[in-house]
């Protein structure tokens, strides 16, 4: 079996500085509530789930070297033990101001965490759609068992900050899974009817749905698998 994503070090828990700065050798980051949001040119770069667990925006905006002290802090806080999961968007601090002007936080991570669960589990860059039905099914497993990973780090960094919040992301974790489901299930007749389901496929597959189980029971009370999942996993 592949190896599963790397894990950070477990070092000595993340030190933020007293100001609202965190400065990096290429410039510095807004800080707000010591690490727990992270910003730069009025954009949300980073959201604190918990000190172990961060959500990140995948390309920081504008220009010049935002990217650059980007790159650095994710090496910073992998460092200090975190987990680091990428999000496609851009997030204006603005949007998360409430009435009064001060920022909300859970907002913040609300949004960060339904934008990240909205994306399609099944859509993975690294294999073109044309060529998707004639990869080998081990390779769109561990695809699968990475992606699930990733929920699984986002899920308990949410429960760590507030366990309340989890309610709010029920549907959104649920509309995940189903679409992964399906797409799986159908990747499996598809390499049974050509006669490429193998033990290495069976093996990486079972991981992945074992994980999945794991997820969706912690955090995904009252979901119900489809039978094709079960089935693998009895």
């Amino acid at each position: 079996m592949r190896k599963s994503l790397l894990k950070p070090p477990k070092l000595s828990p993340t030190q933020w500085p007293n100001g609202p700065l965190l400065e990096l050798p290429s410039g510095e980051l807004r800080n707000y509530g010591c690490g727990r949001i992270l910003t730069a040119d009025h954009f949300v770069l980073f959201v604190g789930l918990s000190p172990q667990h961060y959500l990140a925006v995948n390309h920081a905006p504008g220009a010049g070297l935002v990217g650059s002290v980007m790159d650095q802090a994710i090496g910073f806080l992998f460092a200090h033990g975190a987990v680091v999961v990428r999000t496609d968007l851009r997030a204006p601090l603005m949007w998360f101001a409430e009435h009064n002007g001060d920022f909300s936080w859970t907002k913040c991570l609300v949004f960060f965490a339904r934008t990240f669960l909205a994306s399609d589990p099944t859509d993975r860059p690294w294999i073109p759609p044309a060529i998707r039905p004639v990869c080998p099914l081990e390779t769109i497993a561990f695809g699968g068992l990475c992606h699930w990973q990733k929920v699984n780090a986002m899920m308990e960094g949410i429960e760590a900050a507030d366990s309340e919040l989890l309610a709010e992301l029920g549907s959104s974790l649920a509309a995940m899974a189903r679409r992964w489901e399906w797409f799986i299930a159908r990747m499996v007749i598809l390499s049974q009817r050509a006669d490429q389901y193998g033990a290495g496929d069976r093996e990486m597959l079972f991981a992945c749905d074992r994980l999945l189980l794991s997820i969706m029971t912690r955090f995904g009370r009252g979901y119900e698998l489809l039978p094709a999942t079960t089935m693998r996993l009895l």
